[in-house]
């Protein structure tokens, strides 16, 4: 598998392979922390964290990957807050 260089822009369409895989990584973020934060607020900080790394790669290959393991941080945090203010 030969790794494709970063060429994306928050305005253009990000490709088929890497909206499915955000899509995967959205459902199971949703299961995992169900009740901690909203379907879209997962979804809208999945997206950005998608977008913050595209922005700065120079490879394309695993941007799903450390999307949904920065968003994943983030929700551990919100459950640890939720739960030290208990």
């Amino acid at each position: 598998m030969t790794d494709r260089h970063a060429t994306h822009d928050s305005n253009q369409q990000i490709p088929l392979d890497q909206e499915l895989a955000l899509e995967a990584a959205a459902r199971r973020l949703e299961n995992e922390f169900d009740g901690v934060a909203s379907e879209a607020a997962i979804e809208d900080h999945l997206q950005a964290s998608y977008d913050h790394v595209a922005h700065h790669a120079t490879i394309v290959n695993f941007l799903p990957l450390l999307a949904e393991r920065y968003t994943r941080e983030w929700l551990f945090a919100l459950e640890d807050s939720a739960h030290g203010s208990a």
